[in-house]
């Protein structure tokens, strides 16, 4: 199946201060899958039912979080890597960066090289 996407328009000030266009591609029409349905298509590839699937997903949705929040990174084998990131606003002096200065936590996921892989064969279609 093709990544279906979209021609963006953006207008930008190029270094003496005019506006000009630029376009960019951007992915679109995405559908959100839920976690019921995740584990509908892991129960048919395994042996677990659905609902033995749906249990350790919902038991690995509590799990993370806590790892994440003893400053541990995830790695979920051949998915990828969860981990915090923070940014914080700048200060003058070092005495001045507090846990004030942190602006804003984010979960990162850093896919494995297999999955990077899989995604080097992607196709795409232009959507109008």
């Amino acid at each position: 199946m093709a990544i279906k996407y979209k021609k963006i328009k953006q207008t930008v000030k190029d270094k003496n201060g005019d506006e000009k266009a630029i376009y960019y591609a951007r992915s679109c029409k995405r559908n959100i899958v839920s976690l019921d349905q995740i584990a509908e298509r892991i129960a048919g590839y395994t042996t677990l039912s659905r609902g033995e699937v749906h249990g350790v997903l919902y038991a690995l949705a509590d799990t993370i979080p806590q790892y994440l929040l003893d400053n541990e990174s995830v790695e979920l084998g051949d998915l990828g890597i969860l981990s915090l990131h923070l940014s914080s606003q700048s200060e003058e002096k070092e005495e001045d960066v507090t846990w004030r200065s942190i602006k804003e936590l984010k979960v990162q996921f850093r896919a494995s090289k297999r999955i990077k892989k899989q995604l080097k064969n992607a196709s795409f279609k232009l959507v109008k």
